[in-house]
């Protein structure tokens, strides 16, 4: 019956095609997790320069009050 309407040479594709997406997705796992870590240091990053940023006019003050 010609190997079952050629079903075995189309499920060798399929499953090839899950095996390639299969490592994509895994690929994409692995971009994410970066893109969180990079995210996390930059909200880090942000907090310093805010409190820096914060901190100068309050020193400004301080001084004005003193001279």
């Amino acid at each position: 019956m010609n190997e079952q309407n050629g079903w075995k040479e189309y499920q060798r594709l399929v499953l090839s095609e899950l095996e390639r997406h299969s490592s994509l997705i895994e690929s994409l796992r692995s971009d994410v997790a970066q893109v969180r870590t990079d995210i996390a240091m930059l909200k880090v990053k942000s907090g310093i320069w805010g409190a820096i940023a914060g901190t100068i006019p309050v020193l400004i003050a301080v001084g004005m009050k003193y001279l």
